[in-house]
Formats: structure tokens, C-alpha cells, sequence
């Protein structure tokens, strides 16, 4: 896949072990991302490391537009992970090449809080368009709707705020609990595409206040 050039850490042999069928999975995968998207030349770098895995998951990414990179984190003795190895591998790249896209139109990395809800929401939202027989990912259903409610009553008045503040919402703190954002942001966005009739694939270029309208 000439968009897509990977890059795997070679000082674990769990990994080098492993490589092959990652990219299996990960052209598999690329080809229904850029065909519903568009194609962004990107590096995607593998490395073993348990301790920026999510612990349910065994795996966890993270796009950085300056680089033009997605990391993407394993922990090879996660049960989880090697149980649904080929599942959580797809879905991690097609949450991160959401955000890929995503940024080329509206920047969220230094974006305000709103921008960061809509990005995640959009990130979980395709993920279920390119695998609509698996269940949206644990962190975007984590809440009730009256908790979801509770977190937008609490939110709304502070969408235009920035920086590494916002990170409580997605990661937790002693009064957000984890994965609030991602949560709020996959209702936000799945609310935005039942009315517009629209999907992820389609609004990845909207301003993040025209999903409130």
C-alpha cells in the first residue's frame, strides 16, 4: 500500500514475530479506509509497549499530524489482544486514519474541546462503518444516557477551552471519570449522522460546531 509505510521496532521479537500479519491486516484495512475517505500519505510505527496499551485492550494508537504518523502501542501478553489480535489491530488503524483526515480539515491536536469531542466521536463512528458486525469499541458506550447528559450539561460551557486540560475528559481525573470524552463525543457525533442521514465518511470535513446544529 503505497500510502501507508510501516515501520516496526525491531527490539522485542514478540514483534518482529507478529509483523507479517500486521500488514496483512493493516492493507486489508487501508483499502476500505482510503476508498471511503482519501488517500494520506502516512508512517505507521509498531512498537511493543505495554504500558501505553489500553489495559482492556492490549492496544492503543496515536496519530501526530506534524510527523504525519500514527503509533501504534502492543502488549503482546494481553489475553484480550490475542484473543481478537486481527479485530482490535484493524479497528486501532481505522480510528486512527479517521483522525488523519480528519486533520487536514479541521485541526484538533491544538483545538478547543469541542474539536477534540468531535474528533474522537468521528473516530468511533467510522470505526463501525467500516466493521458494522462488531460492537461500537468499549470506550465510546461507556456511559448511561443520564450520565451522558450529566457530562454535556457539565461540557457545554466550556467547548471553546484549549489545552492540556481537555485531556481529563478522554483520560480521567478526580472529577471526570475516564473516557467521558470519547463517550459524549461518539453521542454527539452518532446524534449529528441519524439526522443528516450522513456517515463518518462523509463529515469528516465538517467544522466541529455544525454538529450541533
Amino acid at each position: 500500500m503505497n500510502n501507508f509505510h510501516y515501520h516496526f521496532l525491531k527490539t522485542k521479537k514478540e514483534l518482529s514475530k507478529a509483523a507479517d500479519q500486521m500488514r496483512e491486516i493493516f492493507d486489508m484495512t487501508a483499502d476500505k479506509v482510503i476508498t471511503l475517505t482519501e488517500p494520506v500519505e502516512t508512517d505507521i510505527v509498531v512498537r511493543d509497549s505495554p504500558q501505553n496499551a489500553i489495559l482492556e485492550l492490549g492496544i492503543s494508537g496515536q496519530y501526530t499530524k506534524e510527523a504525519r504518523c500514527i503509533d501504534v502501542y502492543l502488549d503482546h501478553n494481553n489475553t484480550h489482544l490475542k484473543n481478537n489480535f486481527e479485530t482490535e489491530v484493524s479497528r486501532t488503524l481505522i480510528h486512527e486514519y479517521m483522525h488523519v483526515v480528519r486533520e487536514q480539515y479541521v485541526p484538533w491536536e491544538d483545538g478547543t474541546l469541542l474539536d477534540s469531542l468531535i474528533a474522537e466521536g468521528l473516530t468511533q463512528s467510522f470505526e463501525i462503518e467500516v466493521q458494522p458486525d462488531l460492537p461500537p469499541s468499549i470506550y465510546a458506550t461507556a456511559f448511561t444516557e443520564d450520565e451522558l447528559q450529566d457530562l454535556w450539561d457539565k461540557a457545554k460551557a466550556i467547548l471553546d477551552q484549549r489545552g492540556w486540560s481537555n485531556d481529563e475528559w478522554f483520560f480521567g481525573s478526580d472529577s471526570i471519570k475516564r473516557w467521558s470524552g470519547y463517550s459524549l463525543g461518539f453521542k454527539l457525533v452518532q446524534d449529528k449522522i441519524k439526522k443528516s442521514g450522513l456517515k463518518a465518511s462523509e463529515l469528516y470535513k465538517l467544522p466541529s460546531k455544525e454538529f450541533l446544529i
